[in-house]
């Protein structure tokens, strides 16, 4: 007897409180559905839409994927990578970038 009277008073318990959170009202949430966005996840849509429309923005030489070298320089600059060497510069080039020696 005292289950069934047990389950009575959940199964009554349950019905009421489902009525009642209807009757309730979810003031944050109300606050946070004013929002200028379609969604709260919508983020910076215009900023995507403007990036998605600009035309072409990268420049012509980035779709260049043929580098002009042969295997013999590019194995010799993988030796020296992989040995951690490098080629002392003579000094008769322009990376002085101009400047003089006193």
């Amino acid at each position: 007897m005292e289950q069934n009277s047990f389950w009575v008073l959940f199964l009554v318990t349950t019905f009421a409180l489902s009525l009642a959170s209807g009757c309730t009202s979810d003031q944050f949430y109300e606050y946070r559905a004013h929002t200028d966005k379609v969604t709260q996840g919508a983020g910076n849509a215009s900023a995507a839409n403007r990036a998605i429309q600009t035309i072409d923005p990268w420049p012509a030489y980035a779709e260049k994927t043929e580098i002009n070298t042969d295997g013999k320089r590019a194995m010799v600059a993988v030796r020296r990578y992989e040995t951690n060497t490098s080629v002392k510069p003579n000094g008769d080039s322009s990376a002085t970038n101009g400047a003089t020696k006193n």
